[in-house]
């Protein structure tokens, strides 16, 4: 099942019958430098991107425990820090944000953000931000998902790490307060197992949801659960992007890198195009298939002019120019005007007397 429901951002239309709207989710793969994440912003728009996203907050937003220890990082190259350190290292300065947005706006594609806290929230309306995204560890804050709702902006919701219950309760709650949105099913681990991608979630959320566009927040490795989200109907596919998976940080290890994005859009749009739609007849490359391979009624053996065709002198071979096998019984009993040899591809001009 496809959900049928859209809504406009900016001029665009996403959802229903439009193409997928592709996210590069810059968040914190920027480093908290600014240049780099304008770097970034060339490089979603150059590999095809529609929108590009951002994280909005500080380490005081989001932890009550900004000592306690974390680790990141690819199984023996673990790194660890404090929460706090991390999130304030990584945090995106508010004062490099209209630029950036504006950058991405002048190369053609929606700019938009995450906020980690009701602050933030009214920061990115001051910016006159079209477009909110509610991060999987956020489905729980309503005080956040009933602020956004009230800006009447669409909203994007992930669903990782929460229960069904918890993903509707969510949901109704965006509904309550009269906000387009977007029900994103996400496996919320960085990297995300492929076995544990779920995708089955996509039409079954296109049911639940009818009214929600809903999409893939893809962590997987590589772009196979992606394609698949889309061949599925998810009409919005959200991916980690990095200028380099090799850099250190948290997230560029399990990040599409520059060719890998470019790559994912690509085929994204190929995806959409081998889907097309509900194929209703023949379709324009199989009409020479369909004139020499498709049976018709051949003779067997010779007629004579005048003589009575029979069962015994048809057969149905190609090519397919010919009276469909089906129409035999119309054709049998009647006498041609002049001789058939055998091998005739019987057409109705042929049997006229």
């Amino acid at each position: 099942m496809t959900s049928r429901a859209g809504f406009d951002v900016a001029g665009r239309r996403v959802g229903a019958d439009t193409p997928c709207f592709i996210v590069a989710e810059i968040g914190a793969n920027h480093d908290g430098d600014p240049q780099r994440a304008a770097d970034m912003v060339d490089m979603a728009a150059e590999s095809g991107a529609d929108a590009v996203k951002f994280q909005t907050y500080t380490a005081a937003e989001l932890v009550a425990d900004p000592d306690r220890v974390v680790s990141w990082g690819p199984a023996g190259a673990e790194r660890s820090e404090t929460i706090g350190g991390l999130f304030d290292r990584l945090a995106l300065p508010r004062e490099a944000h209209a630029a950036l947005f504006e950058q991405a706006r002048a190369r053609g594609m929606i700019a938009f953000s995450t906020p980690f806290s009701l602050d933030g929230v009214d920061f990115l309306q001051g910016l006159d931000v079209p477009l909110y995204k509610v991060a999987s560890s956020d489905v729980r804050d309503r005080w956040m998902l009933e602020k956004l709702a009230a800006t009447g902006r669409p909203v994007i919701l992930s669903t990782g790490k929460s229960t069904l219950a918890e993903t509707a309760r969510a949901v109704e709650t965006l509904r309550a307060g009269g906000a387009p949105f977007a029900v994103l099913h996400c496996v919320a681990q960085y990297p995300a197992p492929a076995e544990e991608a779920s995708l089955a979630t996509i039409p079954a959320f296109a049911g639940m949801f009818p009214d929600a566009v809903i999409g893939f927040s893809d962590h997987t490795v590589g772009i196979t659960a992606a394609l698949g989200a889309v061949a599925l109907g998810a009409k919005i596919i959200e991916r980690h992007v990095t200028h380099d998976t090799e850099a250190e940080g948290p997230d560029h290890w399990f990040s599409s890198g520059p060719d890998e994005f470019a790559a994912l859009c690509r085929e994204i749009r190929g995806m959409e195009a081998a889907i097309g739609k509900v194929r209703a007849g023949i379709l324009p490359s199989e009409v020479r298939e369909r004139e020499v391979s498709v049976r018709s009624l051949v003779l067997d053996r010779a007629v004579k002019a005048g003589q009575v065709i029979a069962r015994e002198d048809l057969v149905a071979k190609r090519p397919g120019h010919g009276i469909d096998p089906y129409e035999a019984d119309s054709v049998i009993g009647l006498a041609p005007g002049r001789d058939l040899p055998a091998g005739t591809v019987l057409t109705w001009e042929a049997l006229k007397r």
